[in-house]
């Protein structure tokens, strides 16, 4: 013991008294053992257990007992024989180095749910919370720089309830009066049992302060394994390695790097490094690492099912996604898809960190819709035995008795009836065949869905086939973010004109039919500089694909065989009448060379009708496959690759470089819920490859259907245009204008998502402009952030890495620069996703309005595919769209995506147990103040609906709801509106 020591050792103890005192101090002067027996303890040991201190101190006694007296102002320590050496005072004074202080005690509770369901849990608490241990760090550090901490504890029996699942427990810690305020909570668990820490509350000893630590965290014992790697890492040798750490959680008071109190900066390096993983091994269901990979796992290696691999070097640039660490096929390069669960058809589920697994609440809604979904995938098979025509539905009104009256298990014709031993063996396999694959035993008669808002409103069930309602959409529909004002008729391509062929066979002829102003006819080149034409042009994007989309081929049990779909490249004119409606004025159809054997392009031009109510199969199968197109291109590229997958890196990368007490990572928190299982769940099932993947075997791009997306992402994709204002400018559906809020102003108002969607994006932008000057004084603090730098700087090095050396990408170096990179973040986790996916059933659930499939060509002229066309129409069209199991499979699937879940976070709003994520003053009425707008928003919205009989573009088809998608909150079910923080669904 060095002679600093020893003084100041000597010193406290001189400022005591008593013979404890006496006795040490003249041992100290002596170096030699100081023997102590029954007397008040001077020195405090309130940290320690009887045998901590045995083995701290090294002493020689027989016995070491520790009691504690009460009193009004907190505990005092008593032993009864301690034997301390020279050597066991310097290993003590590093814990305790106060002398004569006084214990407090700091009461509160821990919330927590250690069942899977709603039901109470199974194994008694008191034998629970024996294996689990809690203990408190101040946000000071003691005076020889270690962590200053209460003894362990754990949560006390009496006093604690369990109601629907959720345990209420009473906690109590033990701390030295000048213990300093709390900070961090470290818990241990050596119980095998799962839970969910929801939150944890303290109060000071006086009442004057609470301490929350908003948890929201699966606890299990094998997180213990992570947290031992991480602690040899060099930087945290010295501080954690002997240290029992299972988890760390902070309060929500928040600090920036350099601001972080001393008694937490080491937890916050730590807690963040044990976040990272190494990149090495298999993720198991238990870790919460987060890593990047690319997309290589979309195909089944075992199978033979190869798709490439999109991101990374030498491969069409994608964003990343979460490692998982499965096994990569050597020949293929394709990760292993999950092994199968025993005993059913389903995989076992794709790895993301346990915390951003979905809630029980969610995971409950979760099973009852795949069991829906798995009843109604069965229900074409065993239709094919008896139908006469299995492959397509007989007319429109069997599409509509799906809704009405429900899809009969066996055929309407009498000739075609089963027996009655074939009735029951049907019935039998089907309830069996459930029973294997959902373990629940049900009755199955019939299967009937919910009636798609785009034919439950409308008096005329046909509103749906209206121009008018097919140009409405493209402002009001589910797709409304491609829609652009054309610059140019006719237009122009930048494909090769060799490879592709002519740019278009389209004419100012085939237009200026239908442009018609105050009575007046207008040129096509009047209409482009007047503001008034208006296109979706998908040409270039599909044309390189068309030959290969339509010569697919599928495998089944007699080999392969000839995928039946048939796709064009397609674009679309409209024309803003004076009323304010798009009118569909040409669309055009391409197919590229070869055609009919000889080596040229193939493009048609189809008109509408020019009476309102006169027919045109033509023009209507040229809409059905305009329609298809535009679905397609809508799930895999305006709502997966454009949402879901261009947020992941995002995700990924705030766990990794922003601490949990970071005021960006609380701010961003709520935007990131259930976006990592969902997007697993679609790599798993959505995204993945045929028969598995859905979009891929009910869509018709089939198996190019992602690559496609990784092209667009590739030449069209920026996150500094990711954001409402310049998006809308890019597509010419705005102007600048600085004296409008958000900085442009609309071409015309009946714009229904662009004018919502303008006011919630100048909400958020407020609110987050507030809430980032709150931290952020200056560009200087941002520059100095260096968690903030390290976040940007990953997004987008790695998690967005191929575009890395864009000159786009915002510096994150200013106020201005940071705000405008959360908004966007904000935006695309929030309205953007809303707009895109939550009115998909309403619109796409009757497939006819949007056919995920289209089969056949439109027959040209003269020929006997035209004469069947002409000859029954109807019959004729149910031939060219989705099959009856193609349709069912997509309107489960949509009316899953549709679903908002019973604990969905909207914007503006907390949910109430997560109403503690700050405590911040500043922050509260910065929030406040978004919350009361938001509010106001959606009271506006609805007088636009209902109020303003001129905004025709809001109605409709929609004939009592009105356009709903931008309304920021929502009951739970399919309503076709809402916006939750998050992608969450």
């Amino acid at each position: 013991m060095d002679l600093s020591t020893v003084s100041r050792l000597q010193s406290s103890l001189a400022a005591s008294t008593g013979p404890i005192a006496s006795s040490c101090t003249q041992a100290l002067a002596a170096g030699r053992p100081s023997t102590v027996k029954t007397q008040k303890l001077g020195l405090k040991f309130s940290s320690l257990s009887g045998k901590s201190i045995k083995d701290a101190a090294g002493v020689s006694s027989r016995r070491v007992k520790c009691s504690a007296e009460g009193s009004k102002t907190g505990f005092k320590v008593r032993a009864e024989q301690i034997n301390v050496s020279t050597n066991a005072i310097s290993t003590l004074q590093r814990t305790v180095p106060v002398v004569d202080q006084e214990i407090v005690t700091l009461k509160g509770k821990v919330i927590l749910k250690r069942s899977k369901t709603n039901s109470e849990p199974t194994t008694p608490f008191a034998d629970f919370q024996k294996l689990v241990w809690f203990t408190l760090v101040s946000t000071e550090l003691d005076e020889q720089a270690n962590l200053k901490k209460s003894a362990r504890t754990q949560m006390q029996v009496d006093g604690s309830h369990c109601v629907g699942g959720i345990e209420v427990c009473e906690i109590a810690f033990s701390v030295e009066c000048d213990f300093g305020e709390p900070g961090a909570l470290i818990v241990e668990s050596r119980s095998g049992e799962e839970f969910f820490l929801q939150s944890a509350e303290l109060s000071s000893a006086d009442s004057s302060e609470l301490y929350q630590f908003p948890c929201n965290s699966w606890i299990n014992q094998k997180s213990e394994e992570n947290y031992k790697l991480v602690a040899t890492k060099d930087q945290f040798r010295s501080h954690f390695l002997n240290e029992v750490i299972h988890r760390i959680f902070f309060t929500n008071k928040v600090y920036l790097p350099k601001d972080t109190p001393s008694g937490l900066q080491k937890l916050r390096s730590f807690e963040m490094a044990t976040l990272r993983g190494n990149g090495t091994g298999e993720r198991k269901h238990h870790d919460r690492i987060y890593e990047y990979d690319v997309y290589n796992d979309l195909g089944d290696a075992e199978a033979n099912i190869l798709r490439p691999t999109l991101g990374g070097p030498g491969n069409i640039p994608y964003p990343r996604r979460c490692r998982t660490g499965r096994k990569v096929d050597e020949k293929t390069g394709m990760e292993v898809r999950p092994a199968r669960i025993p005993g059913t058809n389903f995989r076992q589920s794709v790895y993301v960190p346990r915390d951003e697994d979905f809630s029980i609440d969610k995971t409950q809604g979760f099973q009852g819709d795949s069991l829906k979904g798995l009843q109604s995938t069965l229900v074409p098979m065993l239709r094919a035995k008896f139908d006469e025509t299995p492959d397509d539905f007989d007319n429109v009104h069997q599409l509509y008795s799906l809704y009405r009256s429900g899809l009969n298990l066996l055929p309407e014709n009498p000739q075609l009836q089963p027996s009655q031993k074939e009735r029951e063996d049907v019935r039998k396999f089907l309830e069996d065949y459930v029973q294997e694959n959902s373990g629940q035993r049900v009755q199955l008669e019939e299967i009937k869905y919910q009636p798609p808002q785009i034919v439950d409103e409308p008096q005329d069930h046909m509103t749906w086939m209206n121009d008018e309602e097919f140009g409405r959409q493209t402002l009001a529909g589910i797709n409304p973010v491609v829609i652009k004002r054309a610059t140019v008729f006719p237009p122009t391509s930048a494909l090769s004109e060799e490879e592709y062929g002519p740019a278009t066979a389209l004419t100012a002829q085939h237009i200026e039919q239908y442009l018609f102003s105050n009575g007046k006819r207008m040129t096509a080149a009047e209409a482009v500089a007047t503001k008034r034409l208006f296109t979706i042009d998908y040409h270039d994007i599909y044309m390189p694909y068309i030959n290969k989309i339509n010569s697919q081929k599928v495998l089944t049990k007699d080999g392969e065989e000839p995928r039946k779909c048939f796709i064009y490249a397609p674009r679309a004119f409209f024309f803003l009448t004076d009323d304010k409606k798009m009118k569909p004025v040409a669309i055009e159809l391409s197919l590229p060379p070869p055609y009919n054997g000889e080596n040229q392009s193939h493009k048609r031009v189809f008109t509408p009708p020019r009476f309102e109510h006169e027919h045109d199969s033509e023009w209507e199968l040229a809409k059905l496959h305009f329609n298809s197109v535009d679905f397609g291109y809508h799930e895999l590229i305006s709502h997966w690759m454009k949402c879901h997958c261009v947020m992941e890196p995002f995700v990924i990368a705030s766990h990794r470089q922003l601490s949990a007490m970071h005021p960006i990572f609380v701010l961003l928190d709520p935007c990131f819920v259930n976006t990592m299982r969902i997007n697993a769940n679609a790599r798993g099932s959505l995204i993945a490859c045929a028969p598995e993947g859905t979009i891929e075997s009910y869509f018709t791009p089939g198996k190019y259907g992602n690559e496609m997306s990784a092209v667009v992402y590739d030449k069209l994709w920026r996150f500094d245009r990711a954001g409402l204002p310049h998006d809308l400018l890019d597509r010419g559906m705005a102007e600048h204008d600085y004296s409008a809020p958000g900085g442009v102003k609309l071409l015309f108002e009946d714009y229904p998502f662009a004018k919502d969607a303008l006011d919630v994006w100048n909400a958020t932008k407020e609110y987050i402009t507030d809430y980032v000057k709150i931290f952020y004084s200056s560009d200087e603090k941002v520059r100095e952030d260096e968690e903030l730098q390290a976040w940007w700087k990953e997004i987008r090095e790695v998690g967005h890495g191929d575009k890395k050396d864009e000159p786009w990408w915002p510096t994150c170096k200013t106020v201005g620069s940071l705000i405008e990179i959360l908004c966007n973040i904000l935006w695309i986790a929030g309205p953007q996703h809303a707009a895109v996916n939550f009115g998909q059933y309403g619109y796409c659930g009757f497939m006819l309005n949007r056919p995920p499939m289209t089969r056949r060509p439109i027959p040209e002229p003269n020929t006997a595919e035209y004469k069947r066309m002409c000859y029954d129409f109807e019959a004729y069209m149910f031939r060219v769209v989705s099959s009856p199991m193609q349709t069912l499979m997509i309107m489960t699937t949509l009316n899953v995506l549709s679903t908002h879940a019973k604990d969905e976070e909207y914007i503006g709003q907390r949910l109430e147990h997560k109403s503690n994520w700050t405590s911040n003053p500043k922050v509260l009425e910065v929030f406040q103040k978004y919350a009361q707008k938001v509010e106001r928003l959606e009271h506006m919205f609805h007088q636009r609906n209902h109020q303003r009989k001129d905004l025709k573009n809001r109605r409709g088809a929609l004939e009592k709801s009105g356009y709903t998608l931008m309304y920021p909150t929502s009951e739970p079910g399919v309503t076709g509106r809402g916006i939750p923080w998050s992608i969450s669904i």
